[in-house]
Formats: C-alpha cells, structure tokens, sequence
C-alpha cells in the first residue's frame, strides 16, 4: 500500500481508513509493505504499526514479512519490487506512483497488473484547472483498474462526471470504533461551538467559516455566551473582532467524544462530493450540524439534525448558527434532538463485508 504519511498531524479519517482496509486484505498476503511517500515516520506513528517493521528504502536485504518503507527522501534511491507484487494506491500522487511501477513490472516481461485503488475524494478537484489536476484526472482508469470508493455519493459523483469504473466496490462510512456507543447527554449541553478547523486542507474552507462565524458575531450579541472552538489542525487562537476561535488542535479519541458529547453545536465544512467524517461524527452525538450541499451529497437527508446550507456563504453560516443558537437557547440548553438513527452510527457492517467480498472475487480474477 503506498500512502502519503502516517504521522499523527497527518493521521485523520482518510487514513485510518485506508490502514483498516489494507489490514482486511492481509489474509491474503503472507509479506505485504505500507510505503511513505510524503513524510517519514516517527516513533510514536510506528507504534500504531506494531507488527509492522521499519526498513528503510533501498533495502532489499529485509526479510521481515511486515514492513513499513519511508520512500519519502528518494533522490538516487531504489525501492524492490517483484514480479509478485501488487498495489494498493490511496491519493492521486500514489496511484501515479503505483501505476508507473506496475507499468515497470510489465516492461520486465512479468504480468502486468492493475491498481486496487482506494478512491476517497474526486481529487482533481483539489486544485485550479492546472498540471496537477491534469494528471490527478489521468490516474482514473475505470476500465484498468479496480475503483474501491469511500461513499457511495463519491461514486454516484464520479459517474455523473463520466467516470464508471468496470470493477467497483463501495464502502460506506462508519462511526469510529473507539466512539462507540454513542451517548447522547442528559444533562444540559454546553455554550459552545465545535469547528472543524484544517488550515491546510482548502476543501475544509477554513477562511470561509471565519467569516461566517466573523459575521454572526457581530449582529448577535450572544456570541459573548458561546464559546468557539477549532479542532483538527488549528493550535492557535484566531481573533474575529466580536469574539475568539480558540483553537485546540487534533484531540485524542476520548478528548475528541467528550467534545462531542458536551458541545451543542458543530460547523464543518467539506466543499467536495465526499462527506467527510467530522460534521457525521457531530451529528451522531446529537449536536446541530451545519454544514453544506455539494452536487449529490447533502448529509441532511442522513440526520435530522443536520443544517445543510445549499449556498455555502458567509451569510449563510451566520443565517443558521443564529437559527441554532435560538433552538438551544430556548431548550435551555437541553437536548434538542432525538438519538440519531443511520447506518453511520449504527451499522452492522454489512456494506463493508460486501465489499470486501467484491474486491476479493476481483483479486482472485485479476491479481
């Protein structure tokens, strides 16, 4: 499996998704390799890999059945590769990689072999019409490979864009394991405002919510009751002129559920097909939800409690967090919405087993 980084700051949703998939498939293959592409690991991400041995690149003396590869400094180096081998691609720059090297093993006179790739975001969308979306875009081979897709609004989103992959498996999200059981509070909710907050993902529109937040808090005076809080990425505090985002930076699992379980409303932004998991996470602890509509996804036909703003503007951010801070102000604080019912949050895990099953019948007639 080639995969950008497995350090802590990089380790969100996306990720440990993609690591839980490829550790489903280990059944299946005695010696496997996780290769960093991005950022090599440090101590406390190895530890999350503890059958895992680091090697470094170039190394093809290694003979422990698990590996973990940093291949991030590559200048002038090798990675090993078999006529055996076969890859897993998670991001547009790894499936770049991934379809090079199969390309190479066929140029050996071995069996060339397609990409399981995990397909978690319709990714030439990430940047302006240019040379990176151009070969982003040239990554999805619907007749190639096999297009394993995080959501079924993703898949019904790349199909609208032309884009049908022969071989498909779709995997619907589910809530975190160490979430669980979801518990929704008795006692009141807190003043405060969870953010999900990533500088450096633009698909996650931080600007664009600190303006809507900016905007609400100068035509309602009760922004001096509420506190605003950013998780993810944001470790520092923002100033918006009425008020303070005060950024907590990524929070640990059980930091994380308590936020959720206390807080009353949520703000999380994803300007792409994909849902995302933070404005689902706030939703099936029973917060209030905003977030926004992009072509087919809009998550408010998932919870009831979820605001999901057809026009995603400063505005409109501040239109529903008035329209949300009237409802729990009125409920003084006391719990607004019933205990949500989805797959999300409840799932038995059918639609995964499903499509493991696909992509183990593809493995064993392509692979």
């Amino acid at each position: 499996m080639l995969l950008p980084s497995i350090n802590p700051e990089h380790y969100f949703g996306g990720a440990d998704t993609a690591v839980k998939l490829y550790r489903e498939l280990l059944d299946r293959f005695p010696r496997s390799r996780i290769v960093l592409l991005d950022s090599h690991p440090r101590e406390e991400a190895l530890q999350r890999f503890p059958d895992h041995v680091a090697v470094d690149c170039g190394d093809d003396t290694a003979t422990a059945p698990r590996q973990i590869v940093a291949f991030n400094q590559r200048y002038g180096r090798t990675l090993p590769v078999g006529s055996g081998d076969r890859w897993m691609a998670t991001a547009w720059w790894t499936a770049y990689a991934a379809q090079s090297a199969a390309a190479w093993q066929q140029e050996q006179g071995w069996r060339g072999t397609p990409l399981l790739y995990f397909i978690q975001d319709f990714e030439p969308g990430f940047y302006p019409w240019s040379s990176q979306s151009a070969v982003a875009s040239s990554t999805y081979r619907p007749q190639a490979d096999l297009g394993v897709f995080n959501t079924s609004l993703l898949r019904d989103y790349f199909v609208a864009q032309g884009i049908s992959y022969r071989s498909q498996a779709v995997i619907e999200p589910a809530l975190n394991a160490s979430l669980r059981p979801v518990q929704i509070p008795t006692t009141p909710r807190e003043r405060t405002i969870l953010v999900y907050a990533r500088p450096s993902v633009p698909r996650n529109a931080l600007p664009l919510i600190c303006e809507g937040l900016r905007t609400w808090g100068w035509k309602d005076a009760r922004c001096r009751d509420w506190r605003v809080l950013g998780v993810g990425e944001l470790d520092r505090d923002l100033d918006l002129g009425p008020f303070v985002l005060h950024g907590i930076g990524k929070l640990s699992l059980q930091d994380y559920r308590e936020r959720l379980q206390r807080s009353a409303i949520g703000l999380s932004l994803m300007l792409s097909p994909h849902p995302s998991y933070p404005p689902l996470e706030m939703a099936a602890f029973g917060m209030s939800t905003i977030t926004n509509r992009f072509a087919n996804k809009d998550l408010g036909q998932w919870f009831e409690n979820v605001i999901s703003l057809e026009q995603a503007s400063p505005d409109a951010i501040a239109a529903a967090l008035r329209q949300e801070v009237d409802r729990w102000e009125r409920a003084q604080m006391a719990q607004c919405w019933p205990a949500p019912r989805h797959a999300f949050v409840d799932g038995d895990g059918q639609s995964q087993s499903a499509a493991l099953g696909r992509m183990r019948a593809w493995m064993d007639e392509s692979w």
